[in-house]
């Protein structure tokens, strides 16, 4: 038993680092994580002791612009301070400054960072706190995703500064990304044109581009070839492979799904229709997938697969995340699902879950309706830019804030916080590539480390990193296994029905949009469960879109409308 929740924990760290959660590893070495209830680790920051002046009273100020001068070179010549709030934990260390790849960073600028970190499990309630306290730090890491209105209303609010001109000013390299590229330029500006924050930027080994699409269908490949059947490309082609699954290996859950939270099949065969499952774009006009007739139609194809024994008889209660694919994909219960890229391949059984020679698990492309049909994706897997950061009216050298930050922006950072140091974590092999050091293979081969991503993790702030974000870190992490082949079949899909995450509602629309669509959202998950699981008449289907009228459906659309054409317009 031990060795098996050991394994299962191995698999949630690397799913938390895939999917750009929180790092999160074992505190000493040869030693077993010590985890919450949502596998975060237990390792939390503390704010620091020293406070600024006139806190609750954030003004208007650019700060004092002491470090200010038109030679600014690194590192400074005396040490300066800063204060940055994230979500982070990692068991190796109990502070960011222990991380090898920091001291670097402050070697390199002679900045020193005072941490101010909390569980991701706890960010928001720790930031509704941090927000009535009146006591910020000078950088805030995804704010957007805890502060009501996002950054905009918080630069409205007083609480962070407008950038738009400190941004040309002082961030040099900052400023060259976003102009090297259209969409870039746009997705980090506000309708109105404004810069209230700083974006993560995706890049493969500094070069600006959106990685490619991490997650997506895949099935037993071993059980294909047993069966002398090819990979599914249309949805009749994927009902007869599920049904061969079900009848030729005795799976309860041919296709593995679930109902609650995270990304999951039914995206991808909602696509199929040419829906989503909520708001998305059709040729610019913006449309809610469950009043579609498309969403009836894959609403019909779930009911009958249901019907049949082909879907998850628990999708109900399923957690959708793709981590309980372990005990499902890697043992034999289930034949198909959706994954990460680093959960394909012979992963579960290098991890001992299945002791099959064949065991193999292919990335599947998106299904179809017809063969040479478009095929989508309903999520944001390949942005160009990722979390945020702003710098708050409590940090009184602004300038310092945005010639530090922009430091994360260049090469040089970029590798130290996502390889490392070279000739230490990683080399370089002349060829435009990257190996890890042959001292990090060793400690996990040693069992110092269970992962590689583990081991890394004594270096860098893995996935709470911001600044230029170096995807291809990946490459080496999993050199020598055949998991990144998942990337191939996922990366013939387009985003062209989703909406850019980018674009944002004004306070109003926000205020009366979340008023009306909890509700909605509630109606559509639980009528949609009643539809395919037969407890609720198809017959009823148009009673049921009313219904989504009737609460206000249509007057969210106009929302997002309203943002989806000012984004347009920047």
């Amino acid at each position: 038993m031990m060795k098996k929740l050991k394994k299962v924990l191995v698999l949630l760290l690397t799913a938390a680092f895939l999917l750009s959660a929180l790092a999160g590893c074992g505190k000493k070495k040869n030693e077993e994580p010590k985890t919450d209830d949502k596998g975060s680790s237990q390792t939390q920051g503390e704010d620091k002791e020293d406070t600024k002046d006139d806190q609750n009273t954030p003004d208007d100020s650019q700060g004092d612009t002491q470090t200010a001068g038109a030679d600014w070179s690194w590192p400074l010549p005396e040490q300066k301070e800063l204060s940055i709030w994230l979500a982070w934990s990692c068991d190796y260390a109990d502070d960011p400054n222990e991380l090898r790849a920091i001291q670097q960073i402050e070697e390199n600028t002679n900045v020193h960072i005072n941490w101010v970190t909390v569980l991701g499990a706890e960010a928001q309630e720790k930031f509704g706190l941090l927000m009535a306290s009146g006591d910020y730090p000078d950088i805030l890491r995804q704010a957007d995703a805890y502060y009501t209105g996002g950054l905009v209303q918080a630069c409205n609010d007083g609480l962070i500064y407008d950038l738009t001109e400190a941004i040309p000013q002082y961030m040099p390299t900052y400023q060259g990304l976003r102009e090297s590229s259209e969409k870039l330029s746009k997705d980090t500006i506000t309708d109105d044109g404004r810069m209230v924050g700083l974006y993560t930027i995706a890049s493969n080994n500094g070069v600006v581009e959106g990685e490619r699409i991490w997650a997506g269908m895949c099935l037993r490949q071993d059980w294909l070839d047993e069966l002398n059947m090819k990979l599914p490309v249309t949805i009749s082609d994927w009902h007869d492979t599920l049904k061969a699954f079900k009848e030729n290996f005795n799976c309860e859950a041919p296709l593995l799904t679930g109902s609650q939270n995270g990304y999951d099949v039914m995206h991808d065969f909602l696509s199929a229709y040419g829906v989503l499952g909520e708001f998305y774009n059709d040729n610019g006009t913006v449309k809610y997938g469950p009043l579609e007739d498309g969403y009836r139609q894959w609403v019909e194809l779930f009911r009958d697969w249901y019907a049949e024994g082909l879907l998850d008889p628990n999708f109900i209660s399923n957690d959708a995340s793709m981590i309980p694919s372990a005990e499902y994909m890697g043992t034999g219960r289930a034949g198909a699902s959706c994954n990460v890229w680093g959960f394909t391949a012979d992963i579960f059984k290098i991890q001992g879950y299945n002791e099959d020679e064949d065991f193999f698990l292919t990335g599947v492309p998106t299904p179809v309706l017809n063969e040479g049909d478009p095929r989508y994706i309903g999520l944001a897997t390949s942005e160009l830019t990722k979390e945020t950061l702003c710098i708050t009216k409590n940090c009184k050298d602004l300038e310092l804030a945005c010639r530090y930050l922009d430091y994360w922006y260049g090469e040089e950072c970029m590798f130290l916080d996502s390889l490392g140091i070279e000739g230490e974590s990683y080399v370089a092999n002349g060829d435009g590539t990257y190996s890890f050091s042959d001292t990090l293979h060793q400690q996990v081969a040693n069992g110092e480390y269970p992962t590689l991503n583990a081991a890394l993790s004594v270096w860098t702030l893995v996935a709470a990193d911001f600044g230029l974000y170096n995807w291809a870190m990946y490459d080496p992490m999993y050199a020598g296994l055949r998991t990144l082949e998942a990337y191939d079949a996922w990366d013939q899909s387009t985003f062209d029905l989703m909406l850019p995450p980018c674009m944002t509602m004004t306070e109003d629309e926000t205020i009366k949009y979340n008023n009306l669509y909890t509700s909605i959202k509630t109606l559509v998950q639980e009528n949609t469960i009643k539809f395919i699981t037969g407890t609720k008449p198809i017959e009823e289907y148009d009673e049921f879109v009313q219904s989504l009228k009737d609460y206000g459906i249509e007057e969210c659309i106009s929302y997002k409308q309203a943002a989806f054409d000012r984004y347009n317009a920047r």
